[in-house]
């Protein structure tokens, strides 16, 4: 026999114990079986796993060995991925039997090309822990869907009530609103007439306190969801300088509107709400001089512009005065000055829409709150806009349709008292059976959007449309603050006003709807 030989067999021994202790050492437990899943070895890994003596379980059947603990479908999982390995076919699966875990593998060993399996190896890891981690996982994750839908369910809560406050409690304060309008103007020359102004800024700071309440509370809960559309900025604009132009040159103040002939890509209502309460504050904070609401295009942005020459912030205040209820000098907590909210509601539609908000000031000397909204991509610097024609016709008829009868009493009123004609029904049914014997067409129609017995605005409106054949310019009225019955309400193509609604946007939207029906 060679030298080498020799050593050569001298190594065998010594290569295979070296193995051994390797396969003994090794964390994972380890089998090696044959294609029928019979034990033909098996590290001490493994030994351990199952509990019991090497000599008694070679030759035996694996699915065997572990102790199920009377989980029979363990078991049939066991012997299924068994059968399914000496076929060929790698098996992973998780299972337990005496309360232990474990992550078992499957890999049948290589065979001749074509061939059958010469065996299995099986390999199985403590999966106790990681069990252990998922399981609570799931718990946590329950009580954490647990949360979510109770926070769901409250939130809907918040909704319903929100919806039913804001319809209810603007009933009211759009009553009020309207009959000290027209006790105003009846008392003109009566010595009583400060009683009844007073009384009207009482009603104006309660309706600016339920306003920014309800603002609040639907932008915190979540439930308003901006509608991005394309629309004109100089129709913003004139609704704006007709509403704050009178209410700026009763404080002896000028307002300034330079608007800008272009379309912007955002919320429309929500847009021109941000920007009122800017002017509101540029307004109330001013003592003299004027306000600006202007724009400026930056590329295809355009900066909107609400400008004063009031008190001014100071500047370690500027991120201070967006919080709810501060009010920089106003420690006497004067009602006529405000509540503190209109900015905090500025902040909340800001992130809302999108649309950063600025302010630079100098104590003294003014502020400047600037807000960047995107340009509409389609829209063409060259092109033009049409005008809104503004008719005066006396003896225009309007149709109103509200089932509070305050309601239509104060607009019938003010109506009248503005010189126009006016038919008044509580439904849409009552409406067209007046138009039936009415001598004329409605010029316009004023409908509240919630009425009874399920029925909308927007139904008596278009009924009336159906019967008139003709497409008479409507105004909606609606004390809703529920996101789906505003995008109901907008997605009618009609004129949308919230209530409580004040005198100039009443008068500036009718105005509007008049133009409409002359153009037309």
């Amino acid at each position: 026999m060679r030298e080498e030989d020799v050593a050569g067999d001298d190594r065998r021994p010594a290569d295979s114990a070296g193995l051994r202790r390797v396969f003994d050492t090794i964390g994972v437990a380890v089998a090696l079986l044959d294609r029928q899943g019979r034990i033909a070895d098996l590290n001490a890994a493994m030994l351990r796993a199952i509990g019991c003596p090497q000599d008694l379980l070679i030759g035996q059947p694996m699915a065997g060995a572990f102790v199920w603990g009377g989980r029979e479908d363990a078991a049939e999982r066991f012997a299924q991925a068994m059968a399914a390995a000496g076929r060929g076919l790698v098996q992973e699966l998780t299972l337990t039997g005496d309360g232990n875990w474990f992550d078992i593998a499957l890999t049948p060993l290589p065979a001749e090309p074509g061939g059958e399996p010469t065996g299995i190896v099986m390999t199985a890891a403590d999966a106790s822990r990681r069990m252990g981690v998922e399981a609570r996982l799931r718990v946590q994750e329950e009580s954490l869907r647990a949360a979510r839908d109770e926070v769901t369910r409250a939130g809907q809560t918040k909704v319903r009530f929100l919806a039913a406050a804001s319809h209810d409690l603007r009933q009211p304060a759009q009553s009020l609103t309207l009959f000290g309008a027209v006790l105003a103007e009846r008392l003109s020359d009566h010595p009583q007439l400060p009683l009844v102004q007073t009384m009207n800024r009482a009603v104006e700071a309660m309706r600016g306190l339920l306003d920014a309440l309800l603002d609040v509370a639907r932008l915190d809960s979540g439930i308003v969801s901006p509608d991005m559309a394309p629309f004109a900025v100089a129709e913003m604009m004139e609704r704006l300088e007709a509403d704050y132009g009178p209410r700026a040159a009763a404080k002896g103040l000028k307002l300034r509107v330079r608007p800008f002939k272009a379309q912007v890509r955002s919320d429309a209502i929500l847009l021109e709400r941000l920007l009122r309460h800017l002017l509101d504050n540029a307004v109330r904070y001013t003592a003299s001089g004027g306000v600006l609401l202007g724009c400026r295009r930056r590329g295809m942005m355009l900066c909107i512009e609400v400008a004063d020459t009031g008190v001014g912030i100071p500047t370690d205040k500027l991120d201070e005065i967006f919080e709810e209820f501060v009010q920089l000098g106003n420690a006497e907590r004067d009602r006529s000055r405000g509540l503190g909210l209109g900015l905090a509601v500025v902040k909340r539609l800001s992130h809302l829409l999108g649309l950063p908000v600025r302010v630079r000031s100098r104590p003294g000397r003014g502020t400047c709150f600037t807000v960047e909204v995107p340009l509409h991509a389609s829209w063409n610097p060259n092109g033009t806009e049409r005008a809104m024609p503004s008719l005066d016709r006396p003896g225009a008829l309007a149709l109103i349709i509200d089932d509070e009868e305050l309601i239509l009493q104060s607009l019938r009123l003010v109506l009248e008292q503005w010189g126009w004609d006016v038919l008044a029904a509580a439904s849409g049914e009552e409406a067209l059976r007046q138009l039936d014997g009415a001598e004329r067409l409605p010029d316009v129609i004023i409908a509240d959007y919630r009425l009874r017995y399920g029925r909308t605005g927007v139904d008596a409106i278009r009924d009336i449309h159906a019967f008139a054949g003709d497409l008479i310019p409507a105004i909606l009225l609606t004390g809703d603050t529920s996101p789906d019955r505003i995008r109901e309400a907008r997605r009618s193509g009609f004129t949308v006003l919230h209530k409580p609604v004040t005198l100039s946007e009443l008068s500036s939207h009718l105005e509007e709807a008049r133009g409409r029906a002359a153009a037309e």
